[in-house]
């Protein structure tokens, strides 16, 4: 027969046992709450590759006359590439009032923009003969919330509707999106839903299924074509012109402004039949276009030969270091796309 000193040693056993048990739950619970509060935190904080490089173009805004599309290896070069100098004239392209004097210059944006970014799509177009429109996604590592965040409390920027705005120029960045960073030089415009025209001209040119580090493309309708020295009264059924870079593998790792580059133009034309007819014209038409591909900086040597290539023609290679490609870059973005060189008119294929 049970006691009640047994008895009120067996109930104290049972709480004590019960408490056990509502411990360890507890503990599970809390385990649980924060493998999940970590599983959101780290989802937060990174963007998967694929997720951020998906669809670089399908949100363009406008449609570009000059598109390219560069890798995370030149991103990093052209990062090391930018000098004082080089980062004033990009200043100066976004600035309201370029001629007001100097401000000090805070390249942490710039660089930490650079540094987490695996790929970037940049257009440039020209609506009249004023300074060109620039836009550019870089996509990587760019999560929602804490992206928003660094904006929000950044005293260079100030929010609007849609996303954020330059306190010193006419630079814009959309709200951040599926590990995306999308700059314009122009204010958030209505979103259009339907698949964009860089998209479009992205796929049909070449540049999306290019393995290239950078590869850039000139529509044939760009304004920047009307001041390439091409033959009076000569109309060249051409597509456009690519671009395509590819870093040496002796350039030393690891960003370099000094990092070797080998480049190649191709020219697009209708088809093969095309290429062949017009074949003797292009190599005179080289011959006059490569004097302004120098003048822009890329170093064309007289050797450097073009040869047709089924409906292309393809230069052979030309060797640029990463600073010589950055100079290029910001000498087509100050470009007017309303001037064209005098006599000399090209007639692209509508």
């Amino acid at each position: 027969m049970m006691t009640f000193d047994s008895r009120n040693q067996h109930n104290q056993q049972d709480g004590e046992e019960r408490s056990a048990e509502q411990r360890k739950y507890r503990i599970f619970v809390l385990l649980f709450a924060l493998a999940a509060f970590s599983l959101v935190f780290s989802s937060c904080m990174s963007v998967p590759r694929d997720v951020a490089v998906s669809g670089l173009f399908d949100h363009f805004e406008r449609t570009p006359q000059v598109l390219a599309r560069a890798e995370s290896a030149f991103l990093r070069d052209m990062a090391a590439s930018f000098d004082d100098s080089t980062i004033q004239a990009l200043i100066s392209m976004t600035s309201e009032n370029p001629d007001n004097g100097q401000k000090p210059i805070n390249r942490d944006r710039l660089d930490k923009t650079l540094a987490r970014a695996e790929a970037a799509g940049i257009g440039i177009s020209w609506n009249s003969k004023e300074s060109p429109s620039i836009e550019a996604v870089f996509a990587g590592n760019f999560p929602s919330l804490f992206t928003s965040l660094s904006f929000s409390l950044d005293g260079n920027w100030k929010r609007i509707e849609g996303g954020y705005a330059s306190k010193s120029g006419k630079l814009y960045v959309r709200d951040p999106y599926a590990g995306k960073l999308h700059f314009t030089t122009w204010a958030p415009e209505q979103l259009n839903n339907s698949i964009s025209a860089a998209s479009s001209i992205a796929e049909r040119s070449g540049l999306l299924a290019s393995a290239s580090d950078l590869v850039i493309y000139l529509d044939a309708k760009s304004a920047l074509v009307s001041q390439l020295p091409i033959l009076d009264g000569v109309t060249l059924p051409f597509d456009g012109i690519l671009l395509t870079a590819e870093r040496d593998r002796t350039s030393p790792k690891g960003a370099n402004p000094h990092a070797r580059y080998t480049a190649i133009f191709k020219i697009q034309m209708k088809d093969e039949q095309t290429a062949r007819t017009y074949r003797p014209i292009m190599r005179v038409m080289w011959a006059l276009v490569s004097g302004k591909l120098t003048a822009l900086g890329i170093p064309v040597s007289p050797e450097t030969s073009i040869e047709q290539q089924g409906s292309l023609f393809a230069t052979t290679p030309i060797s640029m270091s990463a600073r010589e490609i950055v100079n290029v870059f910001l000498a087509l973005s100050n470009m007017n796309g309303g001037k064209a060189a005098s006599g000399l008119v090209a007639a692209p294929r509508q």
